[in-house]
């Protein structure tokens, strides 16, 4: 828990990405009635049952990263090759993030009571978001079954993709960018209790000098999946990673047609 604070501190230093982009909008519900709100991007070609993609943002991030080119995310670039590739993309706000932002209680703010020991709340956007973020594939995955449903997540936003992942065996493809070592005292929202639930082709991308997810921690994480088809590439960089590593992406979701 006690790298949950300079994580937050370091995503808060960052711009918050604005760029107006294209994209639909799309209302579903939360097991619990919340409003979750989501982007939807349409592929090119416009076939009639396109692969999907669901993209998670980071720590005090917001969905509008995919729409922008800005650090540390560089979302813009994998959402235009997505695109490009026919995905239909799908990006939503995490719980108290982005249209979901709660002035009373907001990421920062929880980061900082769980650095204090009282992680209750921390714990309950991670699981909520986890489980909206099952509520948007179940309802996209309601009338269809796509050839291909990808789920990307950077940082808090991999967290979240493992733990979606673990749950959800539909999802064919997972990218998941410098997952932060969660305690697995954390129980429900630390990915390290779920990994022999991952049997997707995973891409693992982390950094050898990244503060909140030592290289250790890292490899573990990657050793107990059972997936037959994962890669684990380690950038030498701290947790924000190069823009070089979406070549690294674009490459390994290429191969996997």
């Amino acid at each position: 828990m006690k790298r949950l604070l300079p994580l937050c501190l370091m995503l808060l230093a960052a711009s918050v990405a604005r760029a107006a982009g294209p994209g639909a909008p799309m209302e579903i519900r939360a097991e619990d009635g919340e409003r979750i709100p989501v982007l939807v991007l349409e592929p090119e070609g416009r076939a009639a049952n396109p692969p999907v993609a669901v993209l998670l943002h980071g720590l005090t991030r917001r969905k509008e990263d995919w729409l922008s080119d800005a650090a540390p995310t560089y979302g813009g670039a994998l959402r235009d090759h997505l695109v490009r590739s026919g995905y239909r993309v799908y990006l939503l706000d995490a719980r108290r993030h982005g249209e979901r932002a709660t002035p009373d209680a907001r990421p920062g703010e929880l980061a900082r009571r769980a650095h204090r020991g009282e992680p209750a709340l921390y714990q309950a956007m991670i699981a909520d978001t986890v489980r909206d973020a099952h509520a948007l594939l179940s309802s996209v995955l309601a009338t269809r079954k796509p050839p291909r449903v990808l789920v990307a997540g950077y940082s808090m936003g991999a967290q979240v993709g493992l733990l979606l992942a673990a749950r959800e065996p539909r999802i064919t493809h997972l990218v998941t960018m410098v997952p932060p070592h969660i305690d697995p005292s954390l129980g429900e929202i630390a990915p390290a209790g779920h990994m022999a639930r991952i049997h997707q082709d995973w891409l693992l991308l982390t950094a050898n000098q990244d503060d909140f997810a030592p290289v250790a921690d890292s490899r573990a994480l990657f050793d107990a999946s059972p997936s037959r088809r994962k890669s684990h590439k380690t950038f030498d960089s701290g947790h924000a990673l190069p823009r070089e590593y979406l070549d690294d992406v674009h490459r390994w979701l290429g191969a996997r047609r």
